[in-house]
């Protein structure tokens, strides 16, 4: 089945008219009759809503073969469809990623911090000596 076949099959199944599809994907009435007439073809964008609005997979809606019947489009059992639940995973996956990147930028920070506070801490021992041929200044530090 051709997609503009499956256009007008799907938005009849769905009960809904060519302008009621035309207003839920926000394109002209006139964009809808080409799609189904065979006219033009959807842009990528408008395939993925066609697809959402109707519940099929964009595959369907672009692969020829015809469907088993009774069946509303072929499955593949190694394609999982995006459902909320994998929304969810990748979500939570990106949060983590997220948090441990901060909380590998505050531990650097930290050592910085000691680092430089380390530095600042043997200046009463270089009291008297020379750096590079330069005398260092003398002062004493009291804590």
């Amino acid at each position: 089945m051709k997609l503009d076949e499956k256009l007008v099959s799907l938005r009849k199944k769905k009960g809904i008219t060519q302008a009621e599809l035309a207003e839920t994907v926000q394109v002209s009435r006139q964009a809808v009759s080409k799609w189904e007439s065979g006219g033009s073809l959807p842009s990528t964008e408008n395939l993925r809503a066609l697809s959402r609005l109707y519940g099929v997979p964009m595959d369907y809606l672009l692969n020829e073969e015809e469907a088993e019947e009774g069946e509303p489009f072929p499955q593949n059992p190694t394609v999982k469809p995006d459902t909320s639940e994998n929304n969810r995973r990748k979500t939570g996956l990106k949060w983590c990623i997220a948090a441990l990147v901060i909380l590998m930028l505050i531990v650097f920070v930290g050592i910085l911090i000691a680092n430089k506070n380390k530095e600042y801490s043997h200046l009463g021992e270089t009291q008297g000596e020379e750096v590079n041929g330069v005398p260092s200044i003398e002062f004493e530090l009291e804590w």
